[in-house]
Parts: structure tokens; C-alpha cells; sequence
């Protein structure tokens, strides 16, 4: 007697794999994915919000680890930048569009996440 499992029979019916079968990915890698995207964008968020700490604390531009910071997280908040005014006060900023970029960040990277789990989850 010959054994045979699902993807013989499904080749032997339609002839071919099926394609839901070449893009399941395990419980345990989505997992890990998520938590890795959750991680990228819990590191982005926060150094955003240093970003808007130092700032609000008028932290010299000049001093290397404020400096790294601000160049870090240019690249991420320029499009905010002019969405609301900076008000400041003897070299205290208060960003606000800082505080935005974290929201939207934080929803992009729940969306993400949220989304691979509806597109590559296991269907019971």
C-alpha cells in the first residue's frame, strides 16, 4: 500500500501545486517577523521621542550624542517638518510635528504587522 500525502494528491488532481501552499509561513516565523517589525519601529519611535526630549530640554547641537541623535532621525521627520509651528523659548523647541511622526509611525507599523498576519496567518 503506498502513501500517499496532501500535496501527491493535490498534484494528482489538479496537476499542479497550489499556490496557498507555497506561501504559508509557521506560527513561529510570523511571530518572529512581528516581533522584529515591532522592534524596528519601537527603536525609531523612541529615538524620535529623545529627539523631542532633547529639544524640549535645549540640549546643545553641538555635543556628539544630541548630534547623532538629530541625524539619525532627520531622514524620518522631514516629511512633518512646517506641519505645525515650532514655538521656542530660549532655545527650548517644542516639536510637535516629533510627536505626530511617532503616532504615525506607531500606526504604520501596527498596520504592517496586522496585515501579515490576515495575509500570511494559518487558516484553521
Amino acid at each position: 500500500m503506498s502513501q500517499i500525502n496532501d500535496t501527491d494528491r493535490m498534484r494528482t488532481i489538479t496537476g499542479r501545486t497550489s499556490a496557498i501552499r507555497v506561501f504559508t509561513i509557521s506560527q513561529e516565523t510570523l511571530r518572529r517577523l512581528t516581533g522584529l517589525i515591532q522592534l524596528a519601529f519601537g527603536v525609531l519611535n523612541g529615538t524620535i521621542g529623545l529627539r523631542f526630549l532633547l529639544k524640549l530640554m535645549a540640549a546643545n547641537p553641538a555635543n556628539p550624542f544630541a548630534s547623532i541623535i538629530y541625524f539619525i532621525t532627520s531622514p524620518f521627520i522631514w516629511m512633518f517638518r512646517d506641519l505645525t509651528r515650532t514655538p521656542s523659548f530660549e532655545g527650548i523647541e517644542i516639536e510637535f510635528f516629533s510627536l505626530i511622526a511617532i503616532v504615525v509611525y506607531a500606526l504604520i507599523g501596527w498596520i504592517i504587522v496586522q496585515l501579515m498576519w490576515i495575509l500570511f496567518a494559518r487558516m484553521k
